[in-house]
């Protein structure tokens, strides 16, 4: 028996890596194609594209997971089908799920691998393709979140930047309190300091502020002091839009910070949840498209076969989609909702799995 779940885990690993080889390719094309799109420079040349889309490939394989273990063990119950093995099996006692339980396992452990490796070096990558991708914005105003604390650069003109740290700040008001600005020119460096502040529009209003002259070593105390920047509040509450680029392992602290600057939604925590849990996902997907292949016989169009597992897969795609979008509405518990995103799934595999036994 040991033989043959050995077997079974060598074919699942062999299709699932042959798919990923044939999509990276494609991948690899279509995002040079999207990147000649948003990229127009004289500049620039195939060797740019080239790294851009290597950069974009670790994070578009992390999302395609799902749908080429779907395609693979398709394949994979397709070639068992086609050389009696599936009878075989089933005649030394294998029940579906006894035949599910060693592909289920490798695509589990598969999964596993793409979040413990893939998920920090396609943040990491897609970061770093961002940062190419928005080069000019880079160079007038940057905003980061992380470790509490929130960090903006932002040049004013060719002469002057600042460098903004805030520990607190209520977007609702815009108020900040505890802030530290260094803000360096060709004629002087200051460290600047201030208790409160608000932005008004393009100039942030400190008080109790506190002025170091870097150069000069000097320390002036004034009430209030008014910094031009080139930022607003939108400009803040679209950089919350890099959630989706923070390695698995910073998630509870990445929220955290969020939920300080009053940036957090339930969105978020449902995609980390999400992502966290890809590998059980995956795995109640194989289990339905098992269910739904297994009962197919030798003469049938594989054609058929694929295209109604890739349907199934689409739907229960659509079905997480519409549950995270009534728990976002509702503001449900983010737990309860992925409890319904593996159990529907489930017990539709389930069913089948049950009615080709009965069989």
């Amino acid at each position: 028996m040991n033989k043959i779940n050995f077997y079974l885990t060598g074919l699942t690993s062999k299709y699932i890596f042959i798919n990923l080889i044939i999509v990276s390719i494609f991948i690899i094309f279509l995002n040079l194609i999207d990147i000649s799109r948003i990229i127009v420079s004289e500049d620039k040349n195939i060797y740019d594209y080239i790294i851009l889309s290597f950069f974009k490939l670790p994070s578009t394989l992390n999302e395609i997971l799902p749908f080429v273990s779907i395609i693979a063990i398709s394949f994979l119950i397709r070639n068992l089908i086609n050389n009696n093995e599936l009878i075989a099996l089933r005649n030394v006692g294998y029940s579906i799920f006894d035949i599910f339980v060693p592909i289920g396992f490798t695509v589990f452990l598969i999964s596993l691998i793409f979040l413990i490796f893939l998920n920090p070096i396609s943040a990491n990558f897609e970061n770093r393709y961002q940062e190419i991708i928005k080069q000019k914005d880079d160079g007038i105003y940057s905003i980061k979140i992380s470790n509490n604390q929130m960090w903006i650069k932002n040049k004013i003109d060719q002469k002057i930047s600042n460098f903004i740290n805030i520990e607190n700040i209520d977007l609702k008001d815009m108020k900040l309190s505890n802030i530290k600005i260094l803000q360096i020119n060709p004629e002087s460096s200051y460290l600047i300091r201030a208790k409160n502040g608000i932005f008004d529009e393009n100039i942030l209003s400190l008080k109790d502020v506190q002025f170091y002259d870097l150069d000069d070593e000097i320390i002036n105390n004034i009430d209030s002091y008014n910094l031009d920047i080139n930022f607003n509040k939108q400009n803040i509450l679209n950089s919350i839009t890099n959630y989706k680029f923070i390695p698995f392992y910073d998630y509870i602290s990445h929220t955290n910070t969020l939920k300080k600057f009053n940036l957090y939604s339930s969105e978020i925590s449902l995609f980390y949840v999400s992502e966290i849990l890809k590998p059980i996902f995956i795995t109640i997907l194989i289990f339905v498209v098992i269910g739904i292949t297994g009962k197919f016989k030798r003469n049938e169009n594989f054609f058929k076969v694929l295209f109604i597992s890739i349907l199934i897969g689409f739907v229960i795609f659509f079905t997480k989609e519409i549950i995270t979008k009534i728990t976002i509405s509702f503001n449900i518990n983010i737990f309860i909702s992925y409890l319904f995103i593996l159990l529907i799934p489930f017990l539709y595999g389930l069913y089948h799995i049950i009615k080709i036994e009965n069989e």
